[in-house]
């Protein structure tokens, strides 16, 4: 089995790996960079004028069989989509219909959301791809190789892991994951048998660098809420990503523990009714009674005509007001995003307001963050910092390493390979951008 990390041994997102063996050719995740090379964030609509059959120079990764555009023989046996975050299927609507796409259920739900409500101007899945849905602990067959994905804890709703079986080895993908989230039990299970004595584990090291010793809990999230906005005089205003959902179910039972009112957006209650079924998660209905939807921003001028007014029909009776979340804003935590500014513009806000930030701290350099802070100021909205690692720590990382024994441990996802070290394993290998090695 041949292993070529495209990208990834030295940077956090943008994740590549090429599988081949005998005459088999398999790629795990096709991410966008998180940054560029001088540490800037990358932007793929900087790349909007650039011919798409000219990106592999120094965009997309240059693998041949992969995209449309290639003037293919024979196209790669197939692409593995690990979870739904765009530094790991992020160039993923480049690929041609001539690849089979293998990706969970509900990672191929939120990314359809996501290109649905998203603003990319390159690479927008011209053609339908040849998706094919697997299922958690449940092998299928790819080429020669033979695929387990395994459910993991990460902030990504729907992420796995990939125990991949060929001519006898046996490689593991790590994926992006953790041990401090809503899915603690995912870890143990990875653990077994099957995945103990592997061949090579490509094991990512997103904390390596930074690591914080034990991290908050998504219930400390939870207490931590409560603290926070049980005496608040005015609202709670929470700003996360509406796709982590261990996020949200923190603050719904922050909410509930208060009898508050959780109002979320649109885009948010979208995401909540398509995911219902993969999951228990709270959404707008009955069963649900403290959550409301404030129907501000434009999202629903993206959905098609007919979807639209099915969604109003659906989720009109759980609408509130501007006047009602006025009437008592003590009562109310809501979510916030920059689409909403200018409906919560027309609000008064009362003394005491508060605003918890629960993403990562660097996001706040962005420029999209700058209305935000000028609509916090120009209210006195007192500002808050709660948040935790989607990722493994120092310590869940030596305890995978440990447990699962590989004969090579391979870093990938990191900025620090050159720390790997501190996990105690014997058999390191460092590999570069594009270099390859045979397992």
């Amino acid at each position: 089995m041949n292993l070529t990390i495209h990208r990834g041994t030295h940077e956090i997102g943008g994740s590549c790996v090429e599988l081949e063996s005998d005459g088999s050719r398999i790629v795990i995740d096709l991410g966008m960079p998180l940054v560029n090379s001088d540490g800037s964030r990358f932007n793929i609509n900087d790349y909007a004028d650039i011919p798409e059959n000219e990106l592999t120079n120094n965009i997309l990764p240059d693998i041949n069989g992969l995209y449309a555009f290639d003037k293919i023989i024979k196209p790669i046996d197939g692409l593995l989509i690990s979870h739904p975050h765009a530094d790991h299927y992020g160039f993923y609507n480049y690929v041609s219909q001539k690849v089979p796409v293998y990706i969970g259920e509900a990672t191929n739900e939120l990314i359809r959301i996501t290109k649905l409500f998203g603003h990319q101007k390159h690479g927008l899945g011209k053609v339908v791809l040849d998706t094919h849905l697997f299922r958690k602990n449940k092998s299928f067959s790819c080429g020669c190789f033979t695929i387990t994905p395994y459910i993991m804890d990460h902030s990504a709703f729907d992420s796995y892991a990939f125990l991949i079986e060929s001519e006898g080895k046996k490689m593991i993908y790590s994926g992006d994951f953790r041990h401090h989230g809503r899915k603690k039990y995912a870890l143990p299970r990875f653990i077994n048998k099957e995945t103990t004595g592997a061949d090579a584990l490509m094991l990512e090291g997103t904390m390596m660098g930074r690591d914080f010793g034990r991290l908050l809990t998504e219930d400390d999230i939870t207490d931590r809420t409560v603290e926070m906005s049980k005496n608040c005089k005015g609202l709670t205003f929470m700003y996360f990503s509406s796709q982590n959902i261990d996020r949200l179910v923190s603050f719904y039972k922050a909410a509930l523990s208060m009898k508050k009112v959780l109002v979320i957006d649109v885009y948010t209650a979208y995401i909540l009714v398509k995911l219902k079924k993969f999951g228990k998660i709270p959404y707008p209905s009955k069963s649900y009674r403290n959550i409301r939807i404030f129907f501000g921003g434009r999202y629903l001028d993206k959905l098609p005509d007919k979807e639209k007014e099915q969604f109003m029909h659906d989720m009109g009776a759980f609408k509130i007001s501007r006047d009602e979340i006025m009437d008592n804003p003590r009562n109310i935590m809501m979510i916030i995003r920059g689409s909403l500014l200018n409906s919560l513009k027309k609000f008064s806000y009362p003394e005491g307001s508060i605003f918890i930030y629960s993403m990562w701290e660097g996001y706040l350099k962005d420029k999209s963050m700058e209305k935000m802070m000028e609509f916090l100021n120009d209210n006195q909205i007192q500002r808050y910092i709660l948040h935790t690692s989607g990722h493994a720590t120092i310590d869940t990382l030596k305890y995978v390493v440990e447990s699962i024994k590989p004969k090579a441990l391979i870093p990938i996802h990191t900025f620090r390979p050159d720390q790997y070290n501190i996990l105690g394993h014997h058999n390191i290998i460092r590999l570069e951008d594009g270099e390859s090695l045979n397992i």
